[in-house]
């Protein structure tokens, strides 16, 4: 094997094993990237993708992708081997952690945009080629193996005759004859039942609906799973399971939970986000959430996982904590973006963390532990207390904050507890206490909402989080914020009006209020641009079940149309056939009509319903209709549109194949008032008055392009 290389910066491409052709690319859009990340510094990647619009520059470029990864217990000893590494999106969060990242890689413009990208740090290299080549090459241990976004493609790349069988399990196999003593494999994979599939997301790699759950009849190149599918598998290869929940998913997550610190009803609010197609939402999935939370199934519809295999334990002290839970606040000015973890040590004792993500950071953390000391002065008289916290230095350098883990309800949970069990009025009876306690002591914490109340086993009320301060902040804006979060999430829940009642807030006042918290919000994410607003960007969007059934309810069985055969007699009802034809997602109907001896004519009622249809292809190439012709389209405003077509004598199957969508009645209505000769309708939108309708008009394929 001829030796082949190439160094971007520091970074070393080793090109040995690469054949010379990227079977895998997004053509043009990989050339995009990589001018972007040769030319433009880190810093600016969020503002570029929010011009671009493109799902393919967010889900390559946004920092949020490394959210995935950073919250791990990788230590700067370890060693990591991170397999279909793609455009880097990972592996500058790996590297800031490991001594060393080693990628593989089959794409060599996939790989020189990671190259760029990270071409100042010194503890990256990356290997081009085929993974089932590269891997009987490799001869280190690693302490962590990753396969983000890379398990579920097994079957492309496992290719030997002897893996056929089952390439996943093959492939974890694999791997762990190249794990250290203790090491792990993490993979992030879709859920094939997570909750956004269920509702109506597509297939993340076939772009279909329900092809996970169906059982990816059409491909067998790749596949997800479930959790006990990756348990099964993960135990087949002789590996035992941690399993970690990211959400929405883990793309692009900003929570990750674990068995050990699983979601609270209420907490899962933040579901539609496909930013890569479009989708139908059969249900509301923060409330589909909420039940599968109260019945304990949520790790089986979680929309993702992160799951860790491993041969045996790591050998680590008793001090080493390791992560339950992880929340990324990035949807914010990059100033004051931070890390919230709940950790665990040996000793079973929990820890609160919170670290910064960006070095500007670093003094909003500062000061949130200021805070605590002044607040902790200030409200000792109180029955009110604030979680204690302390500086966390890694090396003498200051790292973080670490505050008390307390065990205890929010009191967010106890106002819904009491809402939902009809226990209305006490609930209330909190409401008012909390403003009342507001007004009395002033404090300058503007982030005094329910879910940041802890009330502890022993009936104390606990402060958490104090990030937004404000020295003589207004205690009615104080206030209303909390009951405004309180609403937006759980919607419907108590109706606003009773809420400010009971906490005495002058709704006189609410439009003031209104500008002081979008003045807040705009201080806290400044020009950054969130994922939210992506959303209202380029979100594909989606359409709910009740919005389909109710708009194409008409349509619901567009093959099911009606054929009137006339023998000499004319057409009856006695002479009506229904056929099943083919129909595709766009709406295409195909159809083969057998036809009786002695048939003359025979006429196509496409649906009971006023719509357009576009005629692709017949048997006949002409035929008469009682709709407004335009080129090959027919617009129907009547709710028994036809097709007429006269036969040719020895014709034995008519052929049909044509477009469909519903239009509303009222609006063909509207627009016809404008219309002055039917035979051109569209064309015209002239204000005169409408003329009587022609019963029928023709319609021809001849000499008409597609």
């Amino acid at each position: 094997m001829e030796k082949r290389s190439e160094t971007i910066g520091k970074i070393n491409i080793d090109l040995s094993y690469y054949s010379g052709e990227d079977v895998y690319s997004e053509g043009a859009v990989e050339d995009d990237l990589l001018a972007i990340v040769r030319d433009e510094p880190a810093r600016r990647y969020n503002e570029i993708i929010g011009r671009r619009h493109t799902w393919n520059a967010l889900y390559h470029l946004s920092d949020v992708r490394g959210n995935i990864v950073d919250f791990l217990p990788i230590q700067s000893k370890h060693r990591v081997l991170e397999i279909g590494a793609g455009c880097g999106a990972v592996t500058g969060a790996l590297a800031d952690k490991a001594a060393h990242v080693t990628c593989v890689e089959l794409s060599y413009k996939r790989s020189l945009i990671n190259a760029y990208r990270h071409r100042e740090r010194d503890n990256i290299d990356i290997i081009v080629g085929n993974f089932e080549d590269i891997e009987r090459e490799l001869t280190e241990e690693y302490d962590y193996v990753f396969l983000i976004g890379v398990l579920e493609y097994a079957g492309s790349y496992i290719t030997k005759k002897e893996d056929a069988a089952d390439p996943y399990l093959s492939m974890l196999k694999r791997l762990t004859g190249h794990l250290a003593q203790g090491g792990e494999i993490v993979a992030g994979i879709e859920n094939k039942y997570g909750m956004k599939y269920l509702s109506g997301c597509r297939e993340d790699h076939t772009g279909g609906f329900y092809d996970g759950i169906e059982g990816y009849t059409g491909t067998d190149r790749v596949r997800t799973f479930s959790k006990n599918g990756l348990m099964k598998l993960a135990k087949n290869a002789g590996l035992r399971t941690v399993f970690y929940y990211p959400y929405p998913d883990y793309k692009l997550p900003a929570v990750i939970f674990s068995d050990e610190r699983l979601p609270h009803q209420g907490e899962l609010t933040d579901n539609i986000r496909n930013y890569d197609a479009s989708r139908f939402v059969a249900f509301d999935e923060a409330k589909a959430f909420d039940e599968a939370i109260r019945e304990g199934i949520f790790p089986e519809v979680s929309n993702s996982f992160l799951v860790l295999m491993s041969k045996e334990d790591r050998i680590e002290s008793f001090d080493m904590k390791r992560p339950l839970y992880s929340r990324h606040s990035d949807n914010r000015d990059p100033e004051y973006q931070i890390r919230t973890d709940i950790l665990v040590d040996g000793y079973h004792k929990r820890y609160v963390m919170k670290y910064p993500k960006t070095s500007s950071a670093r003094s909003h953390l500062l000061k949130m532990y200021d805070t605590s000391v002044r607040m902790t002065e200030e409200l000792k008289d109180s029955p009110v207390r604030v979680n204690r916290a302390k500086l966390l230095t890694v090396g003498g350098d200051f790292a973080g904050v670490e505050f008390e883990y307390l065990e205890g309800r929010t009191l967010e949970d106890v106002l819904i507890d009491y809402i939902r069990s009809g226990r209305k009025e006490d609930a209330l009876k909190i409401v008012a206490q909390f403003a009342a306690f507001i007004r009395a002591k002033r404090p300058a914490d503007l982030d005094l909402i329910f879910s940041n109340i802890m009330i502890t086993p022993d009936g104390a009320w606990n402060i958490t989080d104090y990030e937004w301060m404000e020295e003589g902040a207004d205690p009615e804006f104080i206030i209303y914020r909390s009951l405004y979060y309180f609403v937006e999430e759980n919607k419907g829940l108590i109706p606003t009006e009773e809420l400010y009642e009971a906490a005495r807030l002058d709704t006189r006042r609410l439009s003031d209020l209104k500008e002081d918290e979008l003045a807040l919000q705009h201080k806290i994410c400044g020009d950054h641009i969130s994922l939210k607003k992506m959303y209202d960007i380029f979100g594909k969007g989606g359409v709910t079940l009740g919005r389909a059934v109710t708009g194409f309810a008409p349509l619901l069985r567009p093959e099911h149309a009606g054929v009137y055969f006339d023998t000499g007699s004319g057409f009856s009802e006695d002479n009506l056939q229904h056929y099943e034809a083919e129909v595709g997602d766009d709406m295409r109907v195909s159809f083969d009509i057998p036809l009786p001896a002695g048939v003359r004519s025979i006429r196509v009622d496409p649906v009971e319903t006023a719509c357009m249809v576009r005629l692709i292809s017949a048997t006949v190439p002409e035929a008469t209709v009682n709709g407004h012709v335009c080129g090959r389209t027919v617009i129907f405003e009547t709710e028994d549109p036809q097709f007429l077509f006269t036969i040719p004598s020895g014709t034995e199957v008519f052929h049909i194949e044509y477009t469909l969508q519903m239009i509303n009645r009222d609006m063909f209505d509207d627009i016809g008032q404008k219309f002055t000769d039917y035979e051109t309708a569209p064309r015209g939108f002239l204000k005169k008055q409408r003329p009587e309708k022609k019963e029928y008009d023709k319609i021809s394929l001849l000499d008409r392009e597609n």
